[in-house]
Order: C-alpha cells, then structure tokens, then sequence
C-alpha cells in the first residue's frame, strides 16, 4: 500500500484506519472492501473534508489491503491528481502547464518580441501617474532571465501544484495569481523610489502562504486544530524566510504575496473540500483568469488604446 495505516485507540475491538488521500478515493475503496464482504466504515471530518479513511478490523487489515491493492493495479490510469503518502496533500500535475505558460511568455519577451517584456513589466511611475494598472497583471507573466525564470518554475511547481491539488486547480491557480498581482501593488506602496519590477516570485510565494493555514476549518470540530494550524502556518514561514527574503529580490512583493497567501488559503479553507473541486467552480476560475490575464495583456499591448492585433507582427 502507498499509505501507512495508522491504529486507532483500542476500544471493545481492535481496529485500524487506512489513509485515503480525496474523497473519491476513499468511496471507491469502500465499495471495493464492502463487494469482499469487508465490514468497513467511511471516516472523515464535518462537510465532507479531508482527511479520509477506513476503519476495519485489525482481523480484515491484510484482506483489505489485499483487495485495495488489486484493485489499484487492476483500475491503473493517468490523473492529473496524484496524492503524496502519509502528508495529507495532493500534487496537481496542471502546474506543470501554468509553468510551460511561463517558460512562453519568457521566451517571447526575451527572443521573439522584445517589445512584448518592455511593455509588460511593471514601471511604478507609469503604474502611479498614467494608471497602468495592467502592469501589476502582466509583470507576473515575465521574467528577467534563465535563472529568475528556473528558479521562480522550479520553486513554484512544487507549491502550485500542492495549492491546486489541496484547493482545486482553477480556484488554486486564480487565488496565487491574485496573490502575485497583490503583491505587486504592496510593492508599489512600499517602494519611495521609481523602480522596474517582474516575475511570478510573488505568486509562487503566494501559493506557499496558502498551504500554511490550509486546516483552518477544522478549528471548531478538531480539538488538535489549532496546533495543526500554527504548525503549518510556521512551517511555511520558515521556507518563507529562506526562498522569499534575498537581499536580490523583490522582498515587499514577496511578502505582500505571501501575507495574501495565508489570508487566502484561511478563507478558502472553510469551503468544502468537494465543491473547490467541483468541475463548475474549476472552469468558473480558469475562465476569469484567462480574462483577467488576455484583458491585461491587451491594454499593455495597446496602452490602454483601441486594441490593434498588427502588434503581433
């Protein structure tokens, strides 16, 4: 089993729980067990949230674990979804796709359009006096180089795709995004000076503030909660600390983007588990990211002007 099974507290019987990492998980392995006539028991938190489990007799354990296992190699397929053993998390793959849609944009304003990284980074005196709004958007799509761009893809695939697995991969990806662009306007007001900004180093540090407080809506019905909370929130500080507070970044978008993160990752917390996942809200969000995203795009093309698609050629 990719899971370690964890014993309950012995009560009238001896008992045991198998970790299932999502809720869908954990009912297809139910009906498994409950067709080998296994007794077995469903176990999670309030509305539907995760953790799961399965509670089985000590008696049943290696039957049960038997049937899963065959089941698994029998039912072998491709997810995007793929839970981490004995974490509680869920790595989404479709990080790997907004990381691609970053390595484009880096190439396109590095070697195929330099106008496209010149009108799309952030320039605080345009963003201040003009009201370029959209660079806020756009810098979060560009980099500076191969090692900002590497560094920011590397770090943030791990964390993105953490976020997307643990909050659904539209609302996770649209909440870091966010983050990003929140980030670059906490910039805006902590730097005096004019200054030039880019890269998604926010919003990578936006998707790490999320996971801290990723329990929070179990503070009213765990009695454990409220150490599982800081502990996640401390954790993720302390990676904060290492890869968001070099003296060669952009340290108030850093931390404007992971202060966001933390706020974020609380309030979405207390939805459902099974509705962040829903396929509905998943494309709602795709779909204004995508807007936000290709509306930004167009007035950092056009300035703010009718837009003109000769740009491109």
């Amino acid at each position: 089993m990719s899971q370690d099974l964890q014993d309950l507290p012995s009560t009238a019987h001896d008992w045991c729980i198998i970790p299932a990492a999502h809720r869908k998980q954990v009912m297809d392995w139910s009906l498994v067990l409950t067709s080998q006539k296994i007794p077995t028991e469903i176990q999670s938190f309030p509305e539907g949230q995760a953790p799961y489990g399965l509670k089985v007799h000590q008696g049943d354990l290696v039957r049960a674990e038997d049937a899963i296992r065959r089941y698994q190699s029998e039912n072998k397929r491709w997810s995007w979804q793929k839970p981490i053993p004995a974490s509680g998390f869920t790595f989404h793959g479709a990080a790997l796709l907004w990381c691609l849609v970053l390595c484009i944009f880096a190439w396109i304003g590095w070697e195929f359009r330099p106008q496209v990284q010149l009108a799309g980074m952030l320039k605080s005196q345009e963003v201040l006096t003009l009201g370029a709004w959209w660079q806020t958007v756009t810098a979060v799509m560009l980099h500076a180089d191969i090692g900002h761009l590497a560094s920011n893809v590397s770090t943030g695939l791990i964390v993105l795709g953490l976020a997307m697995g643990r909050f659904g991969a539209g609302p996770g990806l649209l909440a870091a995004f966010l983050c990003g662009v929140w980030g670059n306007f906490f910039g805006l007001w902590v730097h005096e000076a004019p200054y030039h900004g880019l890269g998604a180093s926010g919003m990578v540090m936006g998707a790490l503030g999320m996971l801290g407080p990723h329990a929070f809506h179990l503070l009213k019905t765990h009695r454990q909660a409220g150490r599982m909370i800081l502990g996640g929130v401390l954790a993720v500080c302390i990676l904060f600390s290492f890869w968001g507070l070099s003296p060669d970044s952009d340290i108030a978008a850093h931390l404007g983007g992971f202060v966001c993160g933390l706020s974020l990752g609380a309030l979405m917390s207390l939805v459902p588990e099974k509705e962040l996942h829903a396929w509905r809200l998943n494309f709602l969000c795709s779909v204004l990211l995508a807007a936000m995203i290709v509306w930004a795009w167009r007035m950092a093309l056009t300035g703010g002007r009718p837009f003109d698609w000769r740009v491109f050629i």
